[in-house]
């Protein structure tokens, strides 16, 4: 038994199945998920495609490197399991003792055995991995698909391990002794000229291997990384030259990250990212605290969260979980059932706890992918995280440490700082610097919704006075930017519900039934900037917005202009989120059929 319950699942469950026709038994590792079966669907998908094929590289050696990174994370369970596969795989007793003590490997070709060191080097320490330790395996004879499916090996190893140390299965196995520290490999010529200077690897660009084009109409799985992201990660770009092994990521990824029946989005999205902070991968802190912009949370929140979760504006249990996760996700050797207790005792469930395992277990996998490929980012990572990073190697931070990076977070993240402070010490000069300063932010967030000038005028003259009564309890747990445009926000929500005569924000059985169908929706071009600058075209969508409807042009701009989540929508607007969602559905389908004719007749018009 490990540390949490376990539910009965039929034999003939799916991955059950699988892992008895691939290896003989069904490992206490699956036993240990069973709370929610599809964390088992994804791990079996994960080792189905990416260890239990013959690939590039053949089993044997896939299994090589699972027991190695096993035995050097010290993970009695995994060790046991990968000894006893190599065993049934034919690999002679001799052979496994000297991967589990660091021995000489006399049976191993040179390839195998820098491909080894290789995969040792990236799970130690991902950052220290650069472009001339692929060019070392290239030069050892391991083609590129071959190194390809080594680093995706060694992101299985350290996926499992993770799992393992947090669920802390009973060993399917008598497990193998293994050394009482960490053995240091064989360096010199058995390293093969991997660096193991980590500056080397921040001066080099990636990716390190080709990546043919896919495109969301010829590769499925990407229409749906499409709409889930809005783009196609470069994460995922990088893996193109096995579609294969990418498509069973993909679902993986799914069935972990996408369902909210246990932790939420957010929560999982702070996971990953709090974890990628401690494991200084600047490449998933970027793509974790713009997804959580995304979801709804303020851009300074989430870089607080990257530098220091202690001081978010998160709740206490939250804070808990995500310190659970670091201590899980950075390894650290004092892991142990108390702190899955210490959980318990806060009120989170069984499940909650198992969720919260397998994401962390995912986002090593996806920290250990990113650094061995040498993914290149899709956006800059916070700055207080890059300037900051020296702190953030996973140990907890001092209370001295906490309050200088708190204090770097807000003298970077927020210029009003010194205004505000003099502002509430009663210096009217100071406060008056303030509306000067955000006028403009203020007035396009009215105009936005009210679509009215005037009153666009009247409730900004209500929103400063607002602010400058109130300024005393701002307490600076956001930007003062994201204070004052919520108070923009109510303020404009007030004057919409005080009409007269114009329909109201409050759900209705339109909502359901409908009262809109689009009419004249054209065929965009690929490219409309060839007929409109960039600047006409925002032009051109501000007028369309404004000529939406009240309560389609409110929705529109809270979700895709400021970027609220639709839970955030629903509170601040007082609507069901399936209202939220019909309704900025359709505010969409207005603005893009008042746009249609703007762009279409242009681009045909400069194509003539």
């Amino acid at each position: 038994m490990g540390f949490l319950s376990e539910a009965q699942l039929s034999d003939e469950f799916g991955p059950f199945v699988a892992f008895q026709e691939a290896v003989g038994f069904i490992p206490n590792l699956l036993q240990a998920q069973t709370l929610l079966p599809r964390l088992i669907a994804a791990q079996a998908v994960l080792e189905s495609a990416m260890r239990l094929r013959e690939g590039s590289i053949p089993r044997a050696q896939k299994e090589r490197i699972l027991l190695s990174v096993a035995a050097d994370r010290q993970d009695t369970y995994c060790v046991a399991v990968d000894s006893k596969i190599l065993s049934s795989l034919g690999l002679p007793d001799r052979q496994i003792d000297g991967l589990l003590n660091g021995g000489p490997h006399a049976d191993l070709s040179a390839a195998d055995l820098a491909s080894l060191q290789f995969c040792l080097k990236l799970s130690r320490h991902p950052p220290s991995v650069c472009s001339q330790d692929i060019e070392a395996l290239r030069t050892c004879g391991l083609g590129d698909e071959s190194i390809f499916e080594a680093v995706l090996v060694t992101a299985l190893a350290v996926y499992r391990c993770t799992l393992s140390l947090g669920l802390g299965p009973k060993p399917d196995f008598v497990p193998r002794k293994l050394p009482s520290t960490r053995i240091d490999r064989p360096r010199g010529p058995a390293s093969h000229g991997l660096l193991p200077d980590a500056h080397q690897a921040a001066q080099r660009k990636g990716p390190y291997l080709p990546t043919p084009y896919l495109s969301a109409t010829t590769f499925a799985p990407f229409a749906i990384v499409q709409k889930t992201h809005g783009f196609i990660p470069n994460f995922f770009r990088a893996q193109t030259l096995r579609p294969d092994l990418l498509e069973a990521e993909l679902e993986a990824l799914g069935l972990i990250l996408l369902p909210e029946d246990v932790l939420t989005r957010v929560q999982k999205e702070c996971i990953l990212l709090v974890v990628s902070a401690a494991n200084l991968n600047s490449y998933c802190v970027a793509m974790h605290c713009n997804m959580l912009r995304g979801l709804g949370m303020p851009p300074e929140e989430g870089d607080q969260v990257s530098v220091d979760h202690h001081e978010a504006d998160l709740s206490e249990s939250d804070k808990a979980l995500l310190d659970f996760a670091v201590k899980l996700g950075t390894h650290v050797p004092e892991f142990s059932r108390e702190d899955v207790v210490k959980l318990q005792t806060l009120g989170f469930t069984e499940e909650q706890i198992l969720e919260c395992v397998a994401v962390t277990a995912l986002n090593n996998f996806a920290n250990t992918l990113q650094m061995g490929l040498g993914i290149e980012p899709d956006f800059a990572p916070p700055q207080v995280f890059q300037e900051n990073k020296v702190h953030l190697s996973g140990a907890a931070l001092t209370p001295m440490q906490r309050e200088g990076l708190v204090h770097v977070v807000n003298t970077l993240q927020d210029a009003d700082v010194e205004l505000v402070a003099l502002a509430q010490g009663g210096q009217l000069d100071a406060f008056e610097d303030l509306v000067r300063r955000h006028t403009q932010l203020i007035y396009r967030t009215l105009i936005g919704i009210l679509g009215n000038p005037v009153d666009a005028q009247d409730a900004m003259q209500d929103t400063f006075l607002s602010a400058f009564k109130n300024i005393g309890a701002f307490q600076g747990r956001s930007k003062f930017s994201t204070w004052l445009v919520t108070i923009a926000r109510n303020t404009a929500f007030q004057t919409l519900r005080g009409r007269k005569n114009v329909e109201g924000l409050d759900e209705s059985e339109h909502d359901e039934n409908g009262d809109f169908r689009p009419r004249q929706v054209r065929a965009w071009q690929d490219n409309p900037e060839q007929s409109h600058s960039k600047a006409e075209i925002r032009q051109l969508v501000e007028t369309g917005i404004l000529a939406l409807p009240a309560k389609y042009r409110v929705v529109v701009v809270l979700r895709d202009i400021e970027h609220l989540s639709g839970d955030e929508v629903a509170r601040q607007l007082g609507l069901s989120v399936p209202a939220v969602k019909t309704r900025l559905l359709r505010g969409r389908l207005m603005l893009r059929e008042w746009l249609s004719p703007h762009l279409t007749t242009s681009y045909k018009g400069a194509a003539q």
